[in-house]
């Protein structure tokens, strides 16, 4: 059995939870390691290559709402009802590959694993990409919008949306489980505002999104989502999980990178 971390981290900031994230890849010592958490307050994520342009701050800021960018790439992302994923790894675990996707793959088949002893079974995205006429403006900009290859969902329903980087050799892999339809509200913080738009995003995000609890057979919590998600991957890759805290190296990394995160949105400018 391969031995690996398991953390759950309960609920922080998105500054936080982007720091933690990166720390764990950067300061990785090769024993890989599956995280969980939430969002409080809640927050919008950006791909590191996206702009604050993107979004409404004002609104943001009048809601509540937390804006940070991840140190992975991909669209938008409103986290608030949902279980939120990190893997990382290095070459020294089995299901390390230099290939992106076939990563994403060997991640995917522990996430659904998990999901299938939820109740929800799912199945891999085809990948498509094609967003609906009179909303495609915009749309680009959301994660949940579309899918890439072996992203999970059913029906051509896109449930989880992740993304990926490499820091080195060491992977990171991080991604949303929706819960509840929290998600939906993200049209709400775009720069782009007409209402009729906006009308015509939400509807077609409906139409290409799935919530967990709209297809298990009771409504679940996030700690039945983390402890199947345990299950899950130790079932199908035969890990042997630890419970596990940041180590000091990693804790005073993350407090480092989180003054990094909260800093690079105010001044719109990409990690690393």
């Amino acid at each position: 059995m391969e031995q690996w971390r398991f953390m759950d981290s309960g609920s922080a900031d998105g500054y936080a939870n982007m720091a933690i994230d990166a720390a764990l890849a950067s300061a990785h010592d090769g024993v890989p390691v599956l995280r969980v958490y939430g969002w409080n307050p809640p927050a919008i994520s950006l791909g590191h290559h996206q702009r604050l342009g993107d979004l409404d701050l004002d609104k943001c800021r009048h809601d509540g709402i937390d804006v940070v960018y991840r140190p992975t790439g991909g669209r938008a992302v409103l986290h608030a009802d949902e279980v939120t994923y990190a893997v990382i790894l290095g070459p020294a675990s089995r299901l390390y590959d230099a290939r992106i996707l076939t990563l994403y793959e060997r991640i995917s088949a522990g996430l659904g694993a998990a999901l299938e002893l939820l109740g929800a079974p799912l199945e891999f995205a085809p990948g498509s990409r094609t967003l609906a006429p009179g909303v495609s403006g915009g749309l680009d900009r959301l994660c949940f919008a579309s899918s890439i290859q072996y992203e999970l969902g059913r029906g051509g329903r896109k449930l989880v949306g992740s993304a990926q980087r490499r820091f080195g050799a060491v992977a990171l892999q991080h991604g949303s489980i929706l819960l509840g339809a929290a998600h939906l509200r993200l049209v709400d913080y775009l720069s782009r505002r007409e209402e009729a738009w906006q009308q015509r995003a939400r509807r077609f995000m409906q139409e290409k999104t799935l919530c967990l609890n709209d297809i298990t057979p009771v409504p679940l919590s996030r700690s039945q989502v983390a402890a199947a998600l345990r299950a899950g991957f130790a079932a199908r890759w035969n890990i042997d999980f630890s419970d596990s805290a940041l180590s000091r190296e990693e804790e005073q990394e993350a407090t480092r990178l989180t003054a990094v995160f909260r800093n690079q949105t105010a001044l719109d400018k990409p990690h690393g």
